[in-house]
């Protein structure tokens, strides 16, 4: 039998754990509607895509006008993903 002491500090344990499946759930929940928003964005934003004839010009066609709206939810989506993984750093050194 368990005395009362560990009983409490086993539903302390799993009362923790519970709430860290839930901060998951949230976090993916807000992962989703990131995702969600990114594609919507690009949905709206049609640029017609021409193919790059010459071939020494693949890398720096990411720069040209046919590709603002790709370049712009790539930029967007990298200080998305930055800006969340420092968040978790921060939160798991304390």
């Amino acid at each position: 039998m368990r005395s009362n002491e560990e009983r409490i500090i086993l539903l302390h344990a799993k009362a923790d754990r519970l709430q860290d499946l839930k901060m998951i759930r949230i976090y993916g929940t807000v992962s989703m509607l990131l995702l969600g928003i990114l594609m919507g964005i690009m949905a709206r934003i049609h640029v017609p895509f021409e193919v790059v004839q010459s071939s020494g010009f693949t890398g720096s066609s990411l720069f040209g006008d046919e590709a603002g709206a790709y370049v712009l939810v790539a930029v967007i989506s990298f200080v998305a993903a930055v800006g969340i993984t420092v968040y978790f750093m921060r939160k798991n050194r304390s």
